[in-house]
């Protein structure tokens, strides 16, 4: 295992040289030979063939802080030497940009022989650099099998600059992935193409300030890029839907995990967008909530709410969802709004266990389409002593499914005027 360290530089540059006579080193102020104002400063550089001392060393040299005589003037042929006027390289190409270039060796490290990180590599970003990378970052580049299976992706807190951006998000697949810095972040869980199977193990989001926006790159009927954990304990974090590439499709995560540090809940916001589930095996997201605001107007799974507010849809618009339906809700605190636009009236929850909080269904967003509590015989609704819950949404339209009950232990059950009930007793 490798540790690399990002350390892009703004306005860096790329040149390949012939012959190399003097080491270069770090830092230092190169000039080209016989113009003094066509100045750069040296970042890193490798030695493809032969040695310094043998004056025949031949690579590539990454500069930055480049004079507007360099950039200018600059070309194929020219000499590079050091304020001591010891010339350092000659035969070189012209200038290439590389700034923010994830594939460029030059970002990832100074001094001799940086390298691009690899599989298996720990890769971390801290406060030695301020540059974004905003390029190489596609699933044939970053997300190449060779490059993207790293043992850990750390953004430290001294990161404060995101990465990626809608158009081009962080393709790879690490083991674990832990953001602790500030700035935006769009990363997309992918392996070399839209056909092939890939995972992240575990992302932590660990900073109120940091906002992620995650993807997968394949979630249709033949393959899956899930994220397999994410913990959320401060920031703010979307589960997408990515339509950049040729296949469209929304992320898939296993598992989340809300868990406020310090019980600061309003550091806590989720959003999941429609068609966020394992659209290959048919299985939806299980959420465990312990505090902040979490809005979802896809499927879920077995969800257990201990607190804050978990607002289950939204107004679609003209595009309303189907099956946005959740298999179990075990709510023990906070608050469940259940609005789900779906456009075949037949949103239900399997089975519904209020130990406490509120379970609130009563107001007009999406009050038109119908929905079912319930699974089936033996997916029940409980309502426990403490906890409230309220049906009356002026439309009459939410209803038992045929073969499931609703027994109140003593909690506050709110209906619409005129609801026929079946009174029955002891039946448990």
């Amino acid at each position: 295992m490798t540790v690399r360290y990002w350390s892009g530089q703004a306005i860096l540059y790329e040149i390949s040289y012939d012959t190399g006579t003097n080491t270069p080193v770090v830092g230092e102020t190169l000039n080209v030979v016989g113009a003094a104002t066509e100045t750069c400063v040296v970042q890193a550089w490798t030695v493809a063939g032969g040695a310094w001392a043998t004056n025949n060393a031949t690579g590539k040299i990454w500069v930055y802080n480049a004079s507007v005589a360099f950039i200018a003037n600059f070309a194929s042929g020219d000499d590079l030497e050091n304020t001591g006027d010891a010339l350092i390289c000659n035969s070189t190409s012209e200038e290439s940009l590389k700034t923010g270039d994830w594939q460029v060796a030059g970002n990832w490290g100074t001094g001799e022989d940086p390298a691009v990180p690899v599989a298996d590599d720990t890769v971390i970003f801290d406060g030695r650099s301020v540059i974004v990378p905003s390029d190489g970052m596609l699933d044939s580049e970053s997300g190449a099998t060779a490059q993207c299976t790293y043992d850990l992706l750390h953004f430290k807190e001294g990161w404060a600059y995101g990465v990626g951006d809608a158009t081009e998000p962080l393709c790879c697949s690490p083991d674990k992935l832990i953001i602790d810095g500030i700035g935006t972040y769009y990363i997309l869980c992918g392996k070399d193409d839209q056909s092939t199977n890939t995972n992240i193990d575990y992302l932590l989001i660990n900073n109120k300030s940091a906002t992620v926006y995650i993807y997968s790159n394949c979630n249709d009927g033949a393959n899956l890029a899930e994220f397999q954990e994410v913990h959320l304990t401060a920031g703010t974090l979307y589960l997408s839907f990515y339509s950049v590439d040729t296949d469209d499709q929304g992320v898939y995560v296993d598992e989340l995990y809300l868990a406020p540090k310090d019980s600061r809940e309003r550091n806590i916001t989720v959003s999941i967008a429609k068609d966020c589930y394992d659209v290959l095996n048919t299985v939806a997201t299980n959420v465990w909530m312990g505090g902040g605001t979490l809005t979802c107007d896809s499927q879920l799974g077995t969800v257990l709410l201990c607190n804050g507010i978990l607002n289950y849809g939204t107004d679609l618009g003209t595009t309303p969802e189907t099956d946005l339906n959740i298999t179990a809700l075990y709510q023990f605190g906070g608050a469940f709004n259940w609005y789900p636009d779906d456009s075949d009236g037949d949103a239900y929850i399997g089975l519904v266990r209020i130990y406490a909080g509120s379970f609130l269904a009563n107001a007009s967003t999406n009050a038109n389409r119908a929905k079912t509590l319930g699974g089936g015989a033996g997916n029940d609704t409980f309502l426990f002593s403490g906890a409230k819950m309220d049906l009356s949404n002026s439309r009459g339209n939410i209803t038992l499914t045929s073969g499931s009950q609703l027994f109140n232990f003593g909690g506050t059950l709110t209906l619409d005027s005129g609801a026929d009930i079946t009174l029955t007793y002891d039946t448990i």
